[in-house]
């Protein structure tokens, strides 16, 4: 143990993908760069990986994790941990068929950590209903940014239209008027439809002439959105659902209004809290009704493009990262420091397990019985084994 430096340094555990990209990776490289932290290290939950000698003083877990990592926690660093929640992820809506965290694991580490940053006041307060302490005193609004490049878009005229997610499409009993009123606009204008997610085969169902490009990484897909011609976004969201289906929709942050407007593309919103209740204006908010849809794409295409340069640089001015990481999320990294800092050694887990390396595919922890995990290995073809390490 040492005395706390100047600067903090920072463990950050995760097993994202996308959103390690948008809410861990950006933000912390950037206050690197702007030399508000002396250091940075990534790893997952099982922290096989953290240098011995990586000394931190702030813990970071973005957010779900293991219920061994929250319990370990509490038991290492009395559980003053930062966590970092994006989304509802304890509620449950109906149009998704995606696993989400496991909800007792998820609310008891909101219960225990020392500061939940969250992308909205709005997804705190949502939180708060569903939580057995008080939490908002603890929480403290990081909103969506980006590492925005420095030219800004000419306004003209959209040349197609752009439709991205990387879950399943957050519509359910407005599912049929928005997409019709949207792929009957693109038919009429002759404008192609670029699909950015995993369900190609409902969108081609409405769109005969959809690029469907895939999930792409974070940072391909915002170099896409730069690189293409003026485009319209669109970013429906269910505004008539069950209650669990709309409060899930309401904790959801305005991020679209990030990269779609940040990009310089024209967009068409619906009337929902993300999209209301926020500091950005730009494109246009629409019900989910296809008249509402119809005249928002059309407004879009015949004249509010031709705004799309000033609402551009709101969008940059408010949410670019040099100003969400240096007034955000440094506080919160600063509230969330440990009394001294500490060696990576000494976090660990201690060594009773095997972690296999399995030719492409991820590390995955089998088992801690040592009897079992040498029957696992020998059954093993030996092509697929790489190495094994002990790591728990």
């Amino acid at each position: 143990m040492s005395n706390v430096p100047q600067k903090p340094s920072i463990l950050a555990i995760s097993r994202e993908t996308l959103l390690r990209a948008a809410r861990l990776e950006m933000p912390l490289l950037n206050m690197r760069r702007q030399g508000l932290i002396d250091d940075y290290f990534i790893t997952n939950p099982t922290l096989f990986d953290v240098p011995d000698q990586f000394a931190f003083d702030v813990v970071w877990v973005q957010r779900g994790a293991t219920s061994r990592l929250i319990e370990h926690l509490e038991r290492k660093i009395r559980s003053r941990y930062l966590l970092d929640l994006d989304d509802f992820l304890i509620g449950k809506p109906s149009y998704t068929s995606n696993e989400l965290p496991d909800r007792d694991v998820l609310v008891n580490s909101i219960q225990r950590c020392s500061v939940l940053t969250v992308s909205s006041a709005r997804l705190a307060r949502i939180i708060q209903r569903h939580v057995r302490i008080p939490i908002i005193q603890k929480a403290m609004t990081c909103p969506n940014g980006f590492e925005f490049p420095a030219l800004r878009r000419t306004p003209e005229q959209p040349k197609g239209i752009i439709l991205a997610s990387s879950d399943d499409l957050g519509l359910s009993e407005s599912k049929e008027p928005v997409m019709r009123a949207v792929a009957d606009f693109a038919k009429r204008r002759k404008l192609p439809l670029h699909y950015f997610g995993d369900q190609a085969g409902a969108i081609t169902s409405w769109f005969k002439n959809a690029v469907c490009l895939g999930r792409t990484s974070y940072f391909h897909y915002h170099a896409l959105l730069a690189s293409l011609p003026p485009m319209i976004g669109i970013a429906p969201l269910e505004t008539t659902a069950d209650q669990d289906t709309l409060e899930f929709i309401s904790g959801k942050s305005d991020i679209k209004m990030v990269d779609f407007g940040g990009a310089g593309h024209p967009s068409v919103y619906s009337s929902a809290p993300p999209y209301i209740d926020t500091d950005l204006k730009t494109g246009i908010v629409v019900d989910n009704t296809v008249e509402a849809w119809s005249n928002g794409l059309n407004s879009i295409y015949e004249n509010l493009w031709k705004n799309v340069d000033s609402e551009q640089d709101q969008v940059i001015r408010l949410r670019h990262m040099n100003r969400i990481a240096g007034e955000r999320w440094y506080d919160a990294v600063v509230k969330a420091r440990l009394p001294e800092r500490m060696k990576a050694a000494e976090l660990k887990f201690s060594a009773k397990g095997v972690m296999f390396f399995v030719e492409g595919a991820k590390h995955v922890v089998i088992s801690q019985d040592h009897l079992l995990l040498n029957k696992i290995a020998k059954r093993l073809p030996g092509p697929l084994l790489r190495f094994a390490r002990r790591i728990l």
